[in-house]
């Protein structure tokens, strides 16, 4: 594994965000006013099959258009999104003071999920997704601002991003997160995530977004 930078972290309690349509007049629209509160907080072993069922759905929905090259995203969900690895991140993420795995939950369902860590050369967000069924319902920015309130005062972060994703890179700004860097998404994915692609796999365009508390 990489070495570790040794940020610290606030208190882990859980966040409780309640959904941006909760905060409509009554009777504008009764169906999303009643929509269940989302819980942010950290993700459990247990949590493993709900994420992985989530992974293998949205990382599909989010790139069909994006990436021609099927056997990227399908290396990417049978690595990153089996059972046993999940359960191995999230442990060893819930060992560690400079990780987050979290989840988002709505009643007894699992509906989004973050990981973040210290890992690499310097801390990085490596994947945020939430139920495509769920999507523009604030549970991703629930869930970023939970890590963001757990950052101390000077962290920093990075993450990575297909390039032709603007939906997401529009998401990332609105958050305060900005343009560092354009790469080669494959190759990152092999150096930085241990992700092994098929030999000739074409390049995908990415941009580095950064993060500063």
């Amino acid at each position: 594994m990489w070495g570790d930078p040794g940020i610290a972290f606030a208190g882990r309690v859980p966040y409780w965000a309640p959904d941006p349509e909760s905060l409509f007049m009554a009777g504008i629209d009764e169906t999303r006013a009643n929509a269940p509160e989302t819980i942010v907080r950290d993700a459990a072993l247990a949590d493993a099959p709900a994420i992985a069922r989530i992974g293998k759905v949205a990382i599909p929905d989010t790139y069909r258009d994006l990436i021609a090259d099927e056997s990227v995203l399908s290396a990417i969900v049978a690595q990153s999104y089996a059972v046993d690895a999940l359960e191995r991140c999230i442990d060893l993420c819930a060992r560690k003071t400079t990780a987050e795995f979290l989840v988002a939950a709505r009643g007894n369902s699992i509906v989004g999920f973050l990981h973040y860590d210290c890992e690499g050369p310097e801390p990085e967000l490596h994947r945020i997704y939430v139920d495509p069924a769920l999507k523009r319902h604030g549970i991703g920015s629930a869930l970023i601002r939970e890590l963001h309130r757990r950052l101390v005062a000077g962290a920093s972060y990075t993450l990575m991003v297909v390039a032709a994703n603007r939906p997401a890179i529009s998401f990332y700004e609105r958050h305060g997160l900005v343009e560092a860097a354009r790469l080669d998404g494959v190759a990152y994915m092999q150096a930085r995530m241990g992700v092994a692609f098929p030999p000739e796999t074409p390049q995908v365009p990415a941009l580095i977004l950064r993060f500063e508390v």
